[in-house]
């Protein structure tokens, strides 16, 4: 039903009452539900499609949409300028978060480890590093969203880590030589709180999440202990980006 609804929405555009050239296309998130082989399909359908629009807006979630488009994009005459405001191209990034117990979100410029990698793996790295390390706690409602995160940042280190290893993240930390009371907290964490807005189990008061810090910051020891040379490198570009930030880069 997506594939079909994407591929009627394309032809769409050839309708004689729309001037595609002078016209606005929106695309929200259109290989929702599509295995790989189909997304990069829709991609070739959606870059054929719309490459004359006169302004295409694309919003996903899929970082593998996301990066096909993104390399498109980069290609774009003139993505290159340093005045931001003269490329052609511009990459944003909703930033969910919670206020006065309400999800909501803002627009802000796309974060550099997005734009510049080929995983999200680097971002996800710096979103827990810094939280771990924040000079100023952050509020309950701001938590939410670091245990999907973490969960994400270690089934990526694992899976490279572990290659042999499949199933249940518990299988391959129960494997890795780490201590065992962390290791139980760190998965109790992700566990609990990952993969929806819920906290998983009633037992739990979702004032744990004040946690959050702590139990990164355990994560983050464990990913040290596996392997330190990735580690250092990983808190050297977290670093550097932050420098840049500062800096106005």
């Amino acid at each position: 039903m997506t594939a079909i609804a994407l591929l009627y929405f394309l032809k769409s555009l050839e309708d004689r009452e729309f001037d595609r050239t002078d016209g606005i296309v929106v695309l929200d998130d259109p290989v929702s539900s599509l295995d790989a082989n189909a997304l990069y399909l829709a991609f070739g359908f959606v870059r054929e499609r719309t490459e004359q629009a006169g302004q295409l807006i694309v919003l996903t979630h899929n970082f593998n949409f996301f990066r096909q488009v993104r390399n498109w994009f980069h290609h774009l005459q003139g993505q290159r300028r340093k005045d931001i405001s003269q490329r052609p191209a511009r990459f944003y990034m909703l930033d969910c978060l919670r206020d006065g117990g309400k999800r909501c979100g803002t627009i802000c410029p796309l974060d550099p480890l997005l734009e510049d990698y080929e995983s999200e793996y680097q971002y996800l790295f710096s979103r827990v590093y810094r939280a771990a390390f924040a000079q100023k706690p952050a509020i309950l409602e701001q938590n939410y969203i670091l245990p999907n995160m973490a969960r994400r940042l270690l089934e990526s280190f694992l899976a490279f880590r572990q290659p042999g290893i499949s199933g249940e993240l518990w299988k391959k930390m129960k494997r890795a030589a780490f201590d065992e009371a962390k290791k139980l907290r760190i998965l109790r964490f992700l566990h609990t709180h990952s993969h929806s807005d819920a906290v998983g189990e009633p037992a739990h008061d979702p004032s744990i999440l004040a946690e959050a810090g702590s139990v990164l910051k355990d994560l983050l020891e464990f990913i040290e202990t596996q392997d330190k040379a990735h580690f250092d490198a990983m808190v050297k570009l977290v670093k550097s980006q932050a420098v840049e930030k500062e800096d106005g880069g």
